[in-house]
């Protein structure tokens, strides 16, 4: 809640007030008074008539879908309602306008309502930001009669909107694809294979005799041994690294930047599932979950999911995931290739590292 005093108003109020003051100190009895009385009791009539007005005020939200996606329009429906038995002057709607446009409700529209009055308000939407976070309708301010007291409330019923990311190329021009693709085909030098390969090179002293190619052996007169192959690095993961702001905290800032990372991880997802490119991805969604992306079907069900909101259940389920990117930085894996993606990086990190 915030109270506002309207300069103006006040004045005015003051100027009447020291009029009544005066007036009863030189006449007095019941008609000097009566003005004075009526003038003292304003200021506290008006702020319980403005929070009976509050009290009793009704306000739904919806949108046509259950789900949103970020730059689409989509119909909007606002229902509001003095169930009190007051009349409802001049109210002012405030609206989330750094987050969604409504179209046919700009900020700070007045509306009027009667006793156990209800009007419906239609407009178009369209969400700025994908994520979870509060659209529509923010607050309501009541002013009174006289124009000396204003009263803004956020209003009692919010409507939380799901927007899905866009996706679109943003990681491909970030990624180097090509070349991630190429490193999980490249040669470890210290693993190997379990099993034997064609290379062969001559026995020495420790060798098993399995690996003894005994052909080629008889025709080399010596024994000669098949060396297994170096193995291939076999998986590339994605480990997203969101914020870990609480709700009431997550300003327009907070909306701009998670709307970027949850774009630049669907998009990267989309083209490895899109090239048949299997790709782990470790995300929090309450918990620390896994999903593993190899084709457009697997990559839907991981879209649907993340769009439900990135989010921790508790500190513990943060601390997992920043200690899974120090590993990911700290440890040199011959059969892993990491993308840490980081949402709010401090000072000397970068918005995407490339473990290898």
């Amino acid at each position: 809640m915030k109270i506002t005093i309207i300069k103006k108003g006040l004045i005015v109020y003051l100027a009447a007030l020291t009029a009544g003051i005066v007036f009863a100190s030189f006449y007095g009895g019941p008609v000097a008074y009566a003005p004075l009385f009526a003038l003292l009791s304003i200021i506290p009539v008006s702020i319980i008539y403005i929070f009976l007005n509050y009290a009793f005020l009704r306000v739904y939200q919806e949108v046509e879908v259950h789900k949103l996606t970020k730059g689409e329009d989509h119909k909007y429906r606002a229902l509001i309602e003095n169930a009190g038995v007051l009349p409802i002057h001049n109210m002012e709607i405030g609206t989330f306008k750094s987050r969604c446009n409504l179209y046919e409700i700009p900020d700070k529209t007045k509306l009027s309502l009667d006793i156990h009055e209800k009007k419906e308000l239609f407009s178009g939407v369209n969400c700025l930001f994908a994520g979870v976070y509060d659209v529509g309708i923010e607050n309501v301010s009541f002013t009174d009669p006289f124009h000396i007291v204003s009263a803004t409330f956020n209003i009692p019923y919010s409507f939380r909107a799901v927007v899905k990311p866009r996706i679109t190329e943003i990681a491909g021009k970030t990624l180097d694809l090509e070349n991630l693709y190429s490193s999980r085909g490249r040669k470890s030098e210290r693993l190997f294979e379990d099993t034997p390969g064609n290379d062969i090179r001559p026995y020495v002293k420790g060798d098993s005799l399995s690996a003894v190619n005994w052909k080629v052996s008889a025709k080399a007169s010596k024994l000669m041994v098949r060396v297994p192959d170096k193995m291939e690095k076999r998986t590339l993961s994605i480990l997203m690294n969101a914020d870990n702001t609480p709700e009431s905290e997550q300003d327009t800032d907070f909306l701009i930047k998670r709307d970027y990372f949850l774009e630049f991880v669907v998009s990267a997802a989309w083209l490895f599932g899109n090239q048949g490119i299997p790709v782990n991805i470790v995300y929090p969604a309450g918990v620390v979950r896994e999903q593993f992306v190899d084709s457009r079907e697997s990559f839907m069900e991981f879209y649907n999911t993340v769009s439900d909101g990135v989010f921790y259940s508790s500190d513990l389920e943060y601390n997992k995931i920043c200690d899974l990117e120090k590993a990911c930085r700290s440890n040199k894996n011959d059969r892993e290739t990491w993308i840490v993606i980081t949402e709010n990086p401090g000072a000397g990190e970068n918005f995407i590292s490339i473990c290898d």
